[in-house]
């Protein structure tokens, strides 16, 4: 699923936090959003489902928590509480578990709680959330008045899920595969995924700030070193026509202070791929494989990733 979610100027966060767990639950119809959706400028394109039920109502003021199940464990669930109720921003708290009863969480994946790494939007001038789901991910990318993404690296955020890579890391073990994302963080430093819970190579749990992950796009070093690498030179590539195309690198999570060797894949996962500096402009439309992408602005104008359209 991907939306393109435009709300009037003076729309309330309570409207915008109802129209978004709509859209991420499943709603089709725009004329079923609030009086806050600028219904003839939004869009919603759902041939994969959003993937994503309401599991806490009332997870705090003007805070819903959602869940997903594990593509691995249908019985296991995502966590994501979306929250309006701070001035200026729509954030997702990412836990390993909620519970809808005492309206609590365990394990709050590190920055996702933080205003500067969320989605930013208005309540006095007409914005934007562009939003992209399936059962696994939910990703947010926000724009108003020239403001793209967050206030701290800008770029979209949200929650991923990732392949398990390790034989210590299966299902039996419970270790959660997936984590809050910063595209912005992942663009400059590298260093942009935070787990709920993650294991180290001594076996022992890491949670909060520690439980962090760079990423690898393919071959080429991290994220932030390949678009460095490959700012200045053509990347493009010959394409099954007699043309060219565009490149996509997948993005693999490592941490080499907490474990030798990689922890997943976000690609094989969620089909977000790394795509080479200054090849496509944000919200291009790109192919691989046929099949239509959507290019989504990092750090900056030229660094770019690639998520699947629907």
């Amino acid at each position: 699923m991907n939306a393109k979610y435009t709300y009037v100027a003076g729309a309330t966060a309570a409207n915008i936090l109802a129209d978004l767990v709509a859209i991420l639950t499943g709603e089709t119809n725009i004329n079923n959003l609030s009086a806050s959706c600028n219904k003839p400028f939004t869009t919603i394109e759902s041939i994969t489902a959003a993937g994503w039920t309401l599991h806490d109502a009332a997870a705090g003021t003007n805070a819903k928590c959602l869940k997903a199940p594990l593509a691995d464990d249908a019985t296991t669930f995502k966590y994501v509480v979306l929250d309006t109720n701070t001035a200026g921003y729509v954030i997702t708290k990412v836990y390993e578990t909620w519970n809808a009863t005492t309206h609590v969480g365990t394990n709050l994946a590190f920055n996702s709680d933080v205003v500067g790494y969320q989605q930013r939007v208005s309540t006095t001038v007409t914005g934007t959330i562009y939003l992209f789901a399936t059962a696994r991910f939910m990703l947010l990318a926000s724009l108003y008045s020239g403001l793209w993404g967050s206030s701290t690296n800008a770029g979209p955020s949200g929650c991923f899920e990732r392949t398990r890579a390790g034989a210590w890391d299966t299902v039996t073990a419970g270790w959660p595969p997936y984590y809050f994302c910063s595209f912005g963080d992942l663009a400059s430093t590298g260093l942009g995924a935070w787990s709920p819970r993650m294991m180290t190579r001594s076996q022992t749990t890491l949670t909060g700030t520690n439980a962090s992950f760079t990423g690898q796009a393919g071959p080429m070093g991290s994220v932030s070193a390949m678009f460095t690498a490959l700012a200045t030179v053509d990347q493009k590539i010959p394409d099954e026509l007699g043309g060219s195309q565009i490149p996509m690198f997948s993005i693999t999570w490592i941490s080499t202070t907490n474990m030798p060797g990689p922890y997943g894949e976000m690609s094989a996962a969620c089909d977000i791929w790394a795509i080479p500096a200054g090849v496509a402009a944000n919200l291009d439309i790109i192919k691989k494989g046929g099949v239509d992408y959507i290019t989504i602005q990092a750090n900056n104008a030229s660094k770019m990733f690639a998520v699947r359209k629907v």
